[in-house]
């Protein structure tokens, strides 16, 4: 049995239209702030959660446009979750297809049988909901249910959804109530065979503590002045009892004890950190699935499978696993949930902020959760290449190199080390910090720009480019531009450079690149901007050469070949007074360290100083920033 895909409408920051999400075995949904990942959690525990309390729809769930003026009478939300049955192409017996067998339904001949829940919900002007929760047997062309069955409350609990939020206290379940999960397993135990004997030993401590002398006397006291007060024939002689002789009235007083501590034999749970609590969670979540797997296929007859219920089908939605738990502990999460969806009957959804995660799932397991400039939820997921190396490059460069870029408004890529350093600084000068405003800046470091645009475009993360456009150096110039253009038929293709632009070839002696500005500005217009006229680190020489020590002196034909390489065509494209730069450039970012001398030199400058010179193809690119994050939801 398995999850394959959840249909939201109208819930929380899902909008009016149906929004699909497709789940895995593990899913792994990832996002800002405010993207929808909670609210797709919650959408499954309103359909199927353990806790009684987590399936009422709330007020709140109701999706209210950011832009609606007119209130409407009515309010409606639906959700629907489809189930596949692979495991009836095998012989082998299961207890999956039984409880849900008169609802299956086929949507091809040859297909998988499905079963599709649908949860669906009115609220009224005075705020009173009204729910439904059925099975859909046909549906119309456009998706919409045709004919539907109602969900007895019983077959609703042949799925569980347990919802692990940010804060996992465990307290909830270490308790003997009927929604106690370690109180649902002890219910469901025989104890016939116990009660005699724990009725005799629970005698015999009270006994022993009621023949104290000091509480005879007061059990003495304590009769006489009844006594004086009550003379009816029931409840005549008070008696201090310590020990209730039930079964059920000593597990009231259970709880989990962990051996050794520090100080003392046992230790109780509460004493445990946070990051240990949510440990426990998560470990009486997946022992009482064990359990509940095993009772039903008869391998464990010591419960009561009427008084325990176990469900069929187990799904584990667990909100950032990181917080409170080092990274180390992430894989061991991810390690246990891998074992317990691995017999066909449970599945895990797992909401995550942190990048070290990302490095350890296959990234087809990944959704991406936005908002979209109408402040509703969207969901995309990363898609690989055909070819196997393709994928496999595509991966390694961008899926897993940066994986901040998936929690950012706005993306910045970069070349490498220097634009990590500088255009934060300069964005802050142009009053958008980095940080305040979610943008991240993302080092290319010698990948190619195809397998970020890729990523990017398809998971539909807004970005800008700097590219360094290395005048005379070996393939550059005009060879950047060549492949920039390239890149965008194959990603952008509505953005491609017209027609009319041809690029001549990057060694042209007739069309120098630095005389046509205007195929800059038509690829800046497309969001590609480049350092000029050789890099950011070039630039900002010319820009502040107080603040980076410049020592102005005309090169020799080594420096020369050591700054644009030997293979440069032309160095007269730089001017005398930008070659004289030559010899700075080399040794501080040649010879030197490139982060050192930024950092150097941008602690000299002062915001006005940094605006008044800024290098005009970075300072048109900090706007272009600037004007972005204006028009994206945050």
């Amino acid at each position: 049995m398995k999850l394959q895909t959840i249909r939201l409408s109208n819930f929380q920051s899902f909008g009016v239209q149906p929004t699909e999400l497709g789940l895995d075995d593990i899913t792994y949904l990832i996002g800002p702030n405010g993207s929808g990942k909670t609210a797709a959690l919650q959408a499954l525990c309103r359909l199927f959660a353990f806790d009684p309390s987590l399936r009422r729809i709330l007020r709140s769930d109701f999706h209210v446009p950011f832009d609606e003026e007119i209130v409407p009478e009515e309010r409606q939300l639906w959700i629907e979750a489809d189930f596949l049955f692979p495991e009836l192409a095998e012989d082998e017996d299961n207890s999956t297809v039984a409880p849900h067998f008169g609802h299956m339904r086929l949507d091809e001949a040859d297909g998988i049988p499905r079963v599709r829940f649908r949860l669906s919900a009115t609220m009224g002007p005075d705020g009173d909901i009204e729910e439904t929760l059925v099975y859909v047997l046909d549906i119309n062309a456009d998706g919409s249910p045709l004919n539907t069955a109602q969900v007895p409350r019983s077959e609703r609990n042949h799925i569980h959804v347990h919802y692990l939020p940010a804060r996992r206290d465990p307290a909830d379940h270490i308790a003997y109530g009927a929604n106690a999960l370690l109180g649902r397993m002890l219910r469901a135990v025989n104890w016939d065979a116990e009660r005699d004997v724990i009725k005799g030993l629970t005698d015999q401590i009270s006994d022993s503590l009621a023949a104290n002398p000091s509480v005879d006397a007061f059990s003495t006291s304590l009769k006489a002045a009844w006594d004086t007060l009550h003379k009816g024939s029931f409840f005549t002689d008070p008696k201090i009892t310590f020990v209730a002789s039930e079964v059920e009235a000593l597990l009231r007083h259970m709880s989990v004890s962990f051996s050794p501590g520090h100080d003392e034999q046992l230790v109780d749970f509460s004493r445990l950190s946070d990051g240990q609590k949510s440990m426990l969670y998560l470990s009486l979540v997946l022992s009482s699935q064990a359990i509940g797997r095993a009772v039903l296929a008869e391998e464990d007859k010591s419960f009561d499978v009427d008084k325990l219920r176990p469900p069929v089908f187990t799904l584990v939605a667990v909100e950032e696993p990181e917080n409170s738990l080092s990274p180390h502990y992430l894989g061991r999460i991810v390690n246990s949930l891998n074992l317990m969806t691995g017999n066909g009957d449970a599945q895990a959804l797992i909401a995550t902020h942190a990048p070290s995660m990302l490095r350890r799932v296959a990234p087809e397991r990944i959704r991406y959760l936005r908002l979209t400039e109408g402040r509703t939820s969207r969901v995309t997921h990363i898609q690989l290449p055909d070819t196997a190396d393709e994928a496999h490059k595509f991966v390694r460069e961008a899926v897993q190199a940066f994986p901040e870029v998936y929690f950012s408004r706005l993306v910045v890529l970069g070349e490498g080390d220097s634009e990590e350093i500088v255009l934060p600084r300069l964005l802050q000068a142009k009053g958008a910090p980095v940080d305040e405003s979610a943008v991240s800046i993302a080092p290319l470091g010698g990948r190619h720009v195809n397998h970020f645009w890729r990523l990017l475009s398809a998971l539909k993360i807004p970005y800008l480019t700097l590219l360094d456009l290395d005048v005379a150096r070996h393939q550059a110039g005009w060879g950047r531009i060549k492949y920039v253009n390239d890149q965008l038929g194959k990603y952008r293709l509505d953005q491609q450079l017209p027609k009319d632009y041809g690029i001549p070839k990057w060694d042209s002696t007739e069309n120098m690149v630095r005389d046509f500005d205007n195929y800059l500005e038509a690829l800046e217009d497309r969001d590609v901007y480049f350092s000029y006229p050789m890099d950011l680190d070039f630039a900002m020489l010319l820009a502040y050469p107080d603040a980076y020590g410049v020592v102005r002196e005309k090169p020799d034909e080594s420096t020369i070949k050591a700054v644009l390489g030997k293979s440069h065509h032309d160095a007269s494209q730089y001017s005398e007074d930008e070659q004289k730069l030559f010899g700075t450039y080399h040794r501080s970012f040649k010879l030197g360290s490139k982060p050192a001398a930024h950092i150097d030199a941008l602690a000299k400058l002062s915001d006005e100083g940094l605006l008044a010179n800024m290098p005009e193809s970075l300072g048109r690119l900090a706007d272009a920033v600037i004007a972005k994050l204006a028009e994206l939801p945050e």
